[in-house]
Parts: C-alpha cells; sequence; structure tokens
C-alpha cells in the first residue's frame, strides 16, 4: 500500500475516534436526563387529590372516600345535581415522578363487571383560568377529548365519560400522555395527568346521548376544578 494512501487512512481512524470520543459525553447526558425526569409539578397537591378529591359547584355531595379497583386505589364522589340526577366522580391522580397512565379503564371495567356498548369519543372545551374570555377569542381554551359509552348489568345502565385530565386538556389514552410527557421532558417540564371518570345511572340500555349535555357539564367542571388547583399551570 502507497504511504500516501496509509496516511489518509491512519488520518481517518484518528478523525473517528476524536468523534467517537467527543460523542460520548453528549450521549451519557441525554441517557441520563432520561433516567432522571424533571420534576413533576405540585406533586404534593396530586397526592392529597386521593385523600380529599375537589370541591364541583353546582353538586351536592352525598358521600365521599376511597376504593379499590384492580390494584389501584381512587377518590369516589357521590353526587346529586340540582334536578336531582345521581352521578360519581372517581379520581385516580399522579402519585410519583415515575407513574404512568396504563390500566386504568381495564380496572373501572372489572370493577362494575359491566358490559360496554354505544362507544364514542367526545369533546368538550374549558377556559383558561380568568382570562378565559380572551382565551376564547384566541382559540387557546383547553379541549378535552373524552370516552363516552354505555355500560350496563343485568340491574343498571350507566352513561360513562372517561379521560386523562392534563394542565392544558385531556385525552383518553395512555398513550396521548406519554408523547406529551416526553415532549415536555424535552423542554425541561413534565405534564401531571390525573385519571378521571364520570358515572351517571341512566333508564334500562337507555339512550345515553340524553344524558350527554349533562355528562358534558360535569367534565367542565371536573376538568376546571383540577385546572384550577394540582393541574395548575407552574409557569
Amino acid at each position: 500500500m502507497p504511504q500516501s494512501q496509509l496516511s489518509k487512512i491512519l488520518l481517518l481512524l484518528c478523525l473517528l475516534v476524536v468523534l467517537v470520543v467527543g460523542a460520548i459525553p453528549g450521549y451519557m447526558k441525554l441517557k441520563w436526563a432520561w433516567m432522571e425526569p424533571p420534576p413533576v409539578p405540585h406533586l404534593q397537591e396530586l397526592r392529597e387529590l386521593q385523600n380529599q378529591g375537589i370541591r364541583i359547584s353546582g353538586w351536592q355531595a352525598i358521600r365521599e372516600g376511597q376504593i379499590t379497583m384492580g390494584s389501584n386505589t381512587w377518590w369516589s364522589q357521590e353526587l346529586k345535581g340540582i334536578d336531582g340526577t345521581p352521578a360519581m366522580v372517581l379520581l385516580r391522580p399522579q402519585k410519583d415522578p415515575m407513574a404512568q397512565p396504563e390500566v386504568e379503564w381495564m380496572d373501572i371495567n372489572g370493577y362494575w363487571r359491566w358490559q360496554v356498548d354505544a362507544m364514542t369519543k367526545i369533546e368538550f372545551i374549558v377556559e383558561l383560568g380568568s382570562k378565559a374570555a380572551a382565551a376564547a377569542k384566541s382559540g387557546s381554551n383547553a379541549v378535552v377529548t373524552a370516552r363516552f359509552f354505555r355500560g350496563w348489568t343485568g340491574k343498571q345502565t350507566y352513561a360513562v365519560l372517561q379521560w386523562y385530565a392534563f394542565p392544558n386538556g385531556g385525552k383518553p389514552a395512555p398513550s396521548d400522555w406519554f408523547w406529551g410527557d416526553r415532549l415536555a421532558q424535552l423542554a425541561g417540564d413534565r405534564l401531571p395527568w390525573v385519571a378521571a371518570c364520570i358515572i351517571i345511572p341512566i333508564e334500562p340500555l337507555g339512550n345515553i346521548n340524553k344524558i350527554r349535555p349533562t355528562a358534558e357539564s360535569l367534565g367542565q367542571i371536573v376538568q376546571t376544578a383540577l385546572m384550577a388547583g394540582p393541574l395548575k399551570f407552574s409557569h
């Protein structure tokens, strides 16, 4: 092999070594960043949510307390509306930095042992803070997308609304949180979450669309209370 070619090969090898060695610190730093994610905002308030719930304006609290469904503990609030409509709100907040939404809806299905049909997705708008009017004009209000379906047993039929609440809205699937949290981590932040479920008894095998306005209204109240409390923006 000519001396000139050998010199070029050695030079290329040296450059490759320099590039690899120079990339290692950045790689390790990136890896460590994913191993040690940023802190979850208002984590203590999220933990307290499982022991005291939220204030749901316009509804009378009949009974409150913790219930266990599957391997998880939820906060249950049994309510009665002004018109006498009964409802239940179930909340399960994030409790530690590594906690992820996973099987919440499966746990509820297993606990209630209902058959599910008429599954659909609905959206409702939640105004953001004291600047709600301006937010409405700019289109920056929080949008919640939720699962809405009929659950029924041999004794009772229910309209059910479910979503994962975030500081900027809500989505029904754990994967929605996963990608949102990864994007937040790239900006040095986190996306805290609360699993929310509303259950409203209806007539046997009744049409859930008849109760949909009530379910949406209650969903807005719950999301608003969460965003004003443990899910409020930290900056």
